[in-house]
């Protein structure tokens, strides 16, 4: 990728990124064939990720054994972590985030130890 002329000082930041366009790809041109960009390294940057897992346990005395009680739930606070944006420039997804991160889930389990 090269950045296009006049276009460095923005390297295809937008005010308000959201998923449908996360970056500017016209900032942005491709690279003649067998030569290297002129973009940099780390100029398009992706959404950052939030997530809380929780988990407890409780054990209890049964004779010679333990029974364990465990639950967990997983992305606790059910935030939306958007993965990375299409970064070919080629593509007319570019700059367009189809991933997420899975929604908050829950699981629980009981072990028995004897």
């Amino acid at each position: 990728m090269n950045v296009a002329p006049g276009r460095e000082e923005d390297k295809g930041q937008v005010d308000n990124p959201t998923p449908e366009r996360w970056y500017n790809k016209t900032a942005y041109t491709v690279a003649p064939t067998g030569t290297q960009g002129t973009a940099g390294r780390n100029t398009v940057r992706g959404p950052g990720y939030q997530r809380v897992d929780f988990s407890i346990t409780k054990r209890f005395p049964f004779g010679r054994a333990r029974l364990e009680f465990r639950g967990e739930i997983f992305n606790l606070l059910n935030h939306t972590n958007f993965g990375t944006p299409d970064n070919n420039i080629s593509n007319p997804t570019a700059g367009v985030i189809t991933t997420a991160d899975d929604a908050r889930s829950m699981q629980f389990g009981f072990r028995v130890t004897w």
